[in-house]
Order: C-alpha cells, then sequence, then structure tokens
C-alpha cells in the first residue's frame, strides 16, 4: 500500500507564524500557486483522494481532483492538525513546541489536544485505510498529521518541518 501525503498550500496565518490548529484558514495566492503546481507536477496513479476536512487542506485537494476527477474523494477530520487550544491564533513564539511535543498524555497548552489523542486519531485513519478496498492514495494534510503518520509508521522518525505543498511518498 502506497499513501501520497500533501501538505497544504501557504495560508497567511503560515507566512505570519500564526499557530492555526484547528482554525479554518485559507490559502492566500502563494498557496494556491503552490497547491496548482504540486498537482500539475504529481504524476503517480492514485485510487483514491482523501482531505482534511478544514478548508486551507480541502483547497489544496481541489487542485489534485482538478486532474484526477474519476477517482473517488472523501473528506476526514481525522486527517485535521494537532488542535493546539487556546494557542491556536496566536503567534507561534508565545510557546515552548519543543515541550508541548514532549508530553504524551498531558498539553501544556490549555485545551489542546493530548499527543495520544492526536496519535490515536491518525493511527485510526491509516488503520481504516489499510482495510479499505484502496491500494494507493493521495492525502491532503497538515504538516504536524504527516510527522505524526511517520512517526507512527517509525518511531525513530526524526520530526521536520514539511514544506506547503510537499509531497511525501510512504509505503504502509
Amino acid at each position: 500500500m502506497k499513501l501520497y501525503l500533501v501538505r497544504h498550500g501557504e495560508t497567511d496565518a503560515n507566512a505570519q507564524g500564526i499557530v492555526q490548529g484547528w482554525l479554518d484558514t485559507e490559502l492566500n495566492e502563494k498557496g494556491l500557486a503552490q497547491a496548482r503546481e504540486a498537482a500539475l507536477l504529481f504524476d503517480k496513479s492514485i485510487q483514491a483522494i482523501y482531505s482534511s476536512d478544514l478548508t486551507r487542506a480541502r483547497s489544496t485537494a481541489e487542485e489534485f481532483r482538478l486532474r484526477h476527477v474519476d477517482v473517488p474523494y472523501f473528506e476526514d477530520m481525522r486527517l485535521r492538525e494537532r488542535n493546539f487550544g487556546d494557542a491556536a491564533g496566536s503567534h507561534r513564539d508565545h510557546y515552548d513546541w519543543e515541550q508541548f511535543w514532549s508530553f504524551e498524555d498531558r498539553s501544556t497548552i490549555p485545551n489542546a489536544e493530548t499527543l495520544n489523542d492526536f496519535t490515536s486519531r491518525v493511527t485510526s485513519f491509516l488503520d481504516d485505510f489499510r482495510a479499505g478496498p484502496y491500494e494507493t492514495a493521495l492525502v491532503v494534510t497538515h504538516g504536524g498529521v504527516l510527522n505524526r503518520i511517520q512517526t507512527v509508521l517509525n518511531p525513530d522518525h526524526d520530526h521536520y518541518p514539511h514544506p506547503n505543498a510537499s509531497i511525501l511518498e510512504i509505503d504502509l
């Protein structure tokens, strides 16, 4: 089984260093261009497209859908970014992100999703995909989800930022 993981295109919040999480932000002009270019360059055969239900991911997925019109499309809220609770909408420099990501069963930011809950949500999507009818799919999601999928598949994975509209190929 193969997944092509796509991080959504750029938003104004990305460019300004604003924490998004579950905030439903839109792609900016650069983000739309990134999504179009990524879709144009993507030449792999896929059987399905999955997307986070947040607008920035859906808009990115739409560019791929225009090129793969006969491929089934699904939105799944399990592909949302981690919920950053009270940090959403604030500048990323206001929080210690290394500490935030280091605890599995609690959060250092009020009202944020725990790492255990985030991991369970992402793992649930992977388990359902493995049990489903498709062998290859494009998945449009968020940077945290990309890293979480990599960690679920390989616990020794080193986390790193994924550029907007980048595509990562993984085998399940």
